[in-house]
């Protein structure tokens, strides 16, 4: 009797046609990570088409995550029941974009703006204090980047008061109104020593 040599069980082959595929597939799937990820890093490559509109939403204290201040709540003294909000003020009325007040060497001035939603600012010196509606907020530079602005709670007018320690106060007035031009009121300011 002779035995017939072991041979070992034959494994069925993939076609050759389904690595090619499988590879095809990976590749379309990082392109598209690739373009999504630029796409919401820069805007303008969606051509203006993507309009980025958050809806206003109720002040529920802790709808986001935790640690993360609602829509108008202050970043340097956050309250558990965002009760810190600033309140909005009867929308300013009128053309005038400045308003100038005082004589000799007391005069001011305010500045109107008008935005949808928030309002982001550039101001030097950057450690400036910001207060809405006389609640601080924070300090400037927590505010100047496109993804840090500062959302405001509600429609309504906001008195915007930068401040800091040797320097001349400014003041703005941001009135937030869905029909406003802009979404987001920039706030370019160089405090002046005083």
């Amino acid at each position: 009797m002779t035995e017939e040599p072991h041979r070992p069980e034959e494994t069925p082959m993939m076609p050759r046609w389904v690595p090619g595929a499988i590879g095809v597939v990976l590749v379309a799937m990082a392109a598209l990570a690739v373009y999504t990820g630029l796409r919401y890093r820069t805007p303008s490559l969606a051509n203006g088409i993507v309009k980025s509109r958050r809806p206003a939403r109720a002040m529920t204290g802790g709808a986001g995550p935790p640690g993360e201040p609602e829509p108008g709540a202050s970043l340097v003294f956050p309250g558990d029941s965002a009760d810190n909000a600033p309140a909005a003020h009867d929308a300013v009325t009128g053309r005038a974009r400045a308003e100038i007040t005082g004589t000799g060497h007391g005069i001011t001035s305010v500045v109107r703006i008008w935005a949808r939603r928030g309002m982001m600012t550039n101001v030097i010196p950057d450690d400036a204090m910001v207060s809405v509606n006389d609640l601080v907020i924070g300090q400037a530079k927590q505010f100047d980047k496109p993804d840090e602005i500062y959302d405001f709670p509600a429609p309504g007018s906001y008195t915007i008061h930068i401040s800091a320690p040797g320097y001349k106060d400014q003041q703005f007035i941001v009135t937030v109104a869905d029909d406003a031009k802009e979404e987001i009121a920039r706030l370019d300011v160089k405090l002046i020593k005083g």
